[in-house]
């Protein structure tokens, strides 16, 4: 495309104002052809949305395909954009089998931790005004993860999973964790505060402490692998394992890995994933670091 790299040698605060440009052009774009498509095949669609009736599966439907563009919209176009536009680098590099498997690895054993980090996050007292963020995403959430076909799960995957997976972590680990890297010359701090704003800017206040620590890991393994498609596996299988345990086939109503447990995560087994993920963790810093040379 003639484009590439039309901007790459504007300053940085031009470069900070087309992307959010982008995002607000991308995003507008986006919901206006989901809408249309929910136009056109429904009469209804628009109707279904707006009331929210999530008894209703053509309405939970109607969501997804909204969440699936806005996610689009919201973060992947304009990020791909941008760094078309800019000759932006957000390190794409190639994984090695070894890396990708401690990963996985990693992102299943974290859950009874993070779930009691959930627990405790639970038990805070927030203002009222702060929790009216919250209110109906667990329902939207129990909603969307009510499958009955497998094509109800992959298509919940692509919404849940892969979409925020690849798009999240464009914008916070790929764009913004680079940015403050070398405006604040500490990586650690830039991970520190991609995180926090990772977490803030989903807008549920009661699961902020374990999306804030799941933050801070996305952003080390970036900063360690120096390859963006590490966190993006890590966000991806966080994400799809929910999922998956909620199909019917493989679901879990109880316990760490229930997406909303009936029961109290048992402190001993957090603490067992706790030091299994420390382990793993250093098991792959070290496999990086001896590929890397340090």
């Amino acid at each position: 495309m003639g484009f590439k790299g039309i901007y790459a040698n504007k300053s940085s605060t031009s470069k900070v104002g087309i992307l959010f440009l982008l995002i607000f052009l991308s995003l507008i774009l986006h919901t206006l052809i989901a809408v249309a498509l929910v136009a056109l095949f429904s009469d209804n669609g628009m109707a279904l949305i707006q009331n929210q009736d999530l008894s209703n599966q053509a309405s939970v439907n109607y969501l997804k395909l909204m969440q699936l563009f806005s996610g689009v919209g919201l973060f992947i176009t304009p990020t791909l954009l941008y760094a078309h536009l800019t000759n932006f680098d957000f390190k794409l590099f190639k994984l090695s089998r070894q890396n990708t498997i401690l990963v996985i690895a990693i992102m299943m054993i974290i859950t009874p931790f993070i779930g009691l980090l959930l627990e405790w996050n639970m038990m805070i007292s927030f203002p009222e005004w702060l929790l009216q963020f919250d209110i109906n995403s667990e329902a939207i959430v129990t909603a969307f993860l009510q499958m009955d076909t497998i094509w109800d799960l992959f298509y919940t995957i692509l919404v849940i999973a892969v979409v925020p997976a690849i798009g999240e972590e464009l914008l916070f680990r790929g764009y913004l964790q680079q940015k403050l890297g070398n405006w604040l010359s500490n990586p650690h701090s830039a991970i520190l505060i991609t995180a926090f704003l990772f977490s803030t800017i989903h807008f549920h206040f009661q699961g902020m402490i374990p999306r804030f620590v799941l933050g801070v890991l996305l952003g080390y393994l970036f900063y360690w692998s120096n390859s963006l498609w590490l966190p993006i596996l890590a966000h991806f299988v966080n994400n799809a394992q929910a999922v998956i345990l909620s199909y019917p086939l493989f679901k879990i109503d109880s316990g760490a890995y229930s997406v909303f447990p009936e029961s109290p995560v048992d402190p001993m087994i957090a603490l067992f994933s706790l030091a299994s993920v420390a382990l793993l963790l250093y098991i792959l810093h070290q496999n990086i670091s001896i590929k890397k040379g340090w």
